[in-house]
């Protein structure tokens, strides 16, 4: 081998080992920093090199490619294309300290080159040297003056080194250029605002006004510069110049209403609210989120409850094909207890999209509330097909069927919808009880028992479930200790109910416990807000048992004159005055 392949051979393996900026070090011109000119022949062996270096670095082939352009940096120390090369493929093997050093020389030896110095930017960044940084980005600036996002980089980097002064220089710099924009006076404002000068940020806005004065956009951020500075007169006024030049802007009376309630006039807070809503402009969701948050406190709800419902109602004729507002329009008129209307509402949304289990939960619950069995029958079948894997529509529906004696279909309902509940004891014991209230009816009390066995099981300390276990077992005069201890259990879980006083009443009385039984179901008539057929008919029985004949006749009577389901003997001990049983 001759000597010139061995050194070519050396410095190959050098490039291997990672030591190319080395080599690339020993091989200079000690006694000379100026780069010697090349022969013809080298110049094309380095071109050549470089070439085969590119080509191989498209072909994905990283290793051939470094070899290449080191072998041209053997050649030409101080090529700058190939350090600019070698830097990308440095950084790409995590030779970070070694990219810099070949990018800083590409970038001394052709200093006035973009992508040389936007590649040590790049690298600077890469490992947190924001002063270099700046030191390129102020060479950018040189080198094209006239490169807007070069600046705006430059007065970025001022700002990450709390130079406040110095980003706001630049940000005149590039006003000097392009002219006073929206994004550089908000951020001289912000700037102005970190040195504690709030008033000559609010200059930056106000320059930015008078030079675009029918700039709608630009008067509401002025406005809310001099609410930012404490100048509620300058912002009031400037948000009504708003409404004036642009009175479309679907967001101004918004920002009116918000500003008014700072000064504490609600009326006229609440005046601007009303345009605002009107505006079909404005999109629905802001509206919701306005009505949600400034109504979604209950104090504040029920003392604004006119203006709240005024608002819905404009929300809603404002979009009225929109589900999501018709379905909080009902949701007010729900909370106002104006049910029928808001069933109407939710009418509405469901001839439009049927799809919304939301919309049909809340119309089931409304009929619920309001004892509507027979549409509730109707709506929770419906539901229940639409939706047949939500446990909600089988149990509304069993509980419907159950209030209009369809005993068989409420039964089916409740088993169906028991077997959907995952995780959701509340519910499930909700289904027991209810299954349990319906066994008894179909007088199949060993299931009636055993669902409201199930059902306390879940939790012992379900009152409704303990009244109606304790009460017919008391029917059936079975298990007597164990109703008493069921309805004692129930009236100390939830004292003064009436029905639950009755029941306990009904036990003692069924023990013989006379005494006792007439003070808990006298306790149980006082309680009631109106006159319960089956309490007044016990209490007859039980004062008909200590002697009192005339009083009974007289609480069977009232019982009668209720026109409630009774006992199927009280016609009978009205008749024969007498108690039978």
């Amino acid at each position: 081998m001759n000597f010139r392949v061995l050194i070519i051979s050396l410095s190959i393996l050098f490039f291997a080992l990672g030591t190319a900026p080395q080599v690339l070090a020993q091989r200079k011109n000690k006694h000379d920093d100026k780069p010697k000119e090349l022969s013809e022949y080298l110049l094309r062996e380095r071109q050549e090199a470089f070439l085969e270096g590119n080509k191989q670095k498209l072909l994905g082939n990283n290793a051939a490619a470094g070899a290449a352009f080191s072998k041209a940096l053997r050649i030409d120390p101080n090529h700058d294309a190939s350090l600019f090369e070698m830097s990308r493929l440095y950084y790409q093997q995590g030779r970070t300290d070694d990219a810099i050093a070949a990018a800083a020389k590409a970038a001394q030896l052709d200093p006035k080159n973009i992508w040389y110095q936007l590649l040590l930017a790049d690298l600077y960044k890469n490992t947190g040297q924001l002063d270099k940084i700046k030191d390129v980005f102020e060479t950018l600036v040189k080198i094209d003056p006239e490169h807007i996002e070069y600046r705006q980089d430059l007065a970025l980097l001022y700002t990450l080194e709390n130079d406040y002064r110095g980003a706001i220089e630049i940000y005149n710099q590039i006003e000097d250029i392009i002219g006073v924009t929206e994004e550089t006076a908000l951020k001289k404002r912000n700037l102005w605002n970190n040195l504690g000068k709030p008033e000559k940020g609010l200059a930056e806005i106000e320059q930015l006004v008078a030079l675009h004065p029918h700039n709608s956009r630009y008067q509401q951020i002025l406005a809310e510069s001099y609410m930012e500075t404490d100048n509620p007169d300058k912002a009031l006024a400037t948000y009504l110049k708003v409404a004036e030049i642009d009175p479309s802007d679907p967001y101004i009376y918004i920002s009116l209403s918000d500003l008014y309630r700072k000064l504490g006039d609600e009326q006229k807070a609440y005046e601007a609210l009303l345009v605002g809503f009107a505006n079909p402009e404005l999109e629905a969701d802001a509206k919701i989120q306005i009505l949600l948050t400034y109504y979604s406190v209950d104090q504040l709800f029920n003392e604004k409850i006119d203006q709240a419902l005024e608002l819905a109602e404009i929300l809603a004729h404002t979009h009225p094909y929109d589900a999501r507002v018709l379905s909080l329009y009902s949701e007010m008129l729900f909370r106002t207890e104006q049910y029928d209307k808001a069933l109407a509402v939710l009418d509405e949304v469901l001839q439009t999209d049927s799809s919304r289990y939301g919309v049909w939960e809340q119309k089931m619950l409304i009929e619920s509330q309001l004892n509507k069995n027979q549409q509730l029958v109707a709506t929770s079948t419906i539901a229940t097909e639409l939706f047949p894997m939500q446990p909600l529509p089988y149990l509304l529906n069993g509980f419907a069927n159950y209030q209009v004696k369809n005993y068989d279909a409420a039964r089916r309902a409740l088993e169906s919808g028991a077997s959907l509940v995952v995780s959701n004891d509340k519910l499930l014991s909700q289904f027991y009880t209810t299954l349990g209230d319906i066994y008894n009816q179909l007088n199949d009390h060993q299931k009636s028992d055993s669902y409201y066995d199930k059902a306390l099981k879940i939790d012992m300390s379900n009152a409704l479930v303990l009244n109606n276990y304790s009460y017919f077992l008391t029917l059936r005069n079975e298990r007597l200790q164990e109703a008493r201890a069921m309805a004692s259990r129930a009236n100390d879980l939830e004292p003064d109910t009436p029905s639950y006083m009755d029941t306990y009443g009904w036990v003692l009385y069924k023990l013989g416990e006379l005494q006792e039984a007439e003070k808990w179901v006298k306790k149980s008539l006082d309680a009631s807000p109106t006159p319960d057929a089956t309490v007044l008919e016990h209490y007859g029985d039980i004062l008909y048992k200590l002697g009192r004949k005339q009083d009974a006749m007289k609480y069977w009577q009232q019982a009668k004159d209720t026109g409630q389901e009774t006992s199927e003997w009280l016609d009978r001990k009205i008749a024969e005055q007498s108690l039978i049983e």
